[in-house]
């Protein structure tokens, strides 16, 4: 099989796992991540090898033998392609940047992506925010990308990593609160639909209690096997922003039902 730069991981995967996966793991231990049946499933499809190689540390060089070493033809001379919202941010144009520092957050083992967001809708038509991190947010670019977003990545050193994102449109809308969520989603509805499942067939799950991504992880893995006449109920301690896109694209319908201390109850169902 030929491969390039922009060859997304699940299809090397989807080729050989077994030495693929030894392979990654050989080149930076920080690919065993992969061995996780659910958050293969979620990352291997959206990274490409040069994404792969910027998160694990490796050049695409050492990445390239490896592949090459269990067979892989390599395409060297394609250059890795630009998505139409990636790396076209007019530094040359003058302009407001909001900048924030999630590192303290990390630290604390506290999650920066509520404050981000709150950011991110913050700031104007034509504005920056500024995101110093000490590793690349790949799910948070993919996130704002596909809210329209311009996004650049630029790797300072191994432990700063500074991420920029331009505002495009004013109509965008990040996220919601849950107040927002609640005023679309009144409880009445929440209970109709429950109503629609019989008891034995509405599988109860609490996440509340799990560090992250676990919540994430543990949700998507239980999901890949609800049936038709099924409904997942999960109890959250708080809105799961990457979770509910990853719902959209699996063809499933969620209501959520927001609760006190930032808590949320979810319905999930084909």
């Amino acid at each position: 099989m030929r491969i390039d730069l922009n060859t997304r991981i699940k299809v090397l995967l989807d080729a050989d796992m077994k030495g693929v996966m030894d392979s990654l793991i050989k080149l930076n231990s920080n690919f065993s991540k992969l061995r996780n049946p659910v958050l293969r499933k979620l990352l291997a499809s959206r990274i490409t090898i040069a994404e792969a190689c910027k998160i694990g540390g490796c050049s695409q060089q050492d990445f390239f033998n490896n592949m090459r070493a269990i067979g892989f033809v390599i395409d060297e001379d394609v250059a890795v392609s630009e998505t139409a919202n990636e790396n076209a941010i007019d530094f040359i144009r003058q302009t407001i940047v909001y900048e924030l520092d999630v590192r303290p957050f990390l630290s604390r083992n506290e999650d920066p992506l509520k404050e981000i967001l709150r950011l991110a809708k913050k700031i104007g038509i034509g504005e920056r925010m500024k995101i110093i991190n000490s590793f690349e947010p790949v799910p948070l670019i993919h996130l704002l990308a596909e809210k329209g977003f311009l996004v650049f990545s630029e790797t300072v050193s191994d432990k700063l990593v500074i991420t920029w994102f331009e505002k495009t449109r004013s109509e965008l809308c990040v996220t919601r609160s849950t107040e927002e969520v609640a005023a679309e989603v009144p409880s009445k509805l929440f209970d109709k639909v429950m109503s629609r499942f019989r008891q034995n067939k509405i599988k109860y799950l609490d996440v509340r209690e799990l560090e992250m991504p676990q919540p994430m992880l543990r949700i998507l893995s239980v999901i890949e096997n609800l049936k038709t006449d099924e409904l997942l109920y999960v109890y959250h301690k708080k809105l799961p922003v990457y979770l509910l896109p990853e719902l959209k694209k699996k063809g499933l319908i969620y209501l959520l039902n927001p609760k006190e201390n930032h808590e949320v109850d979810i319905i999930i169902y084909r």
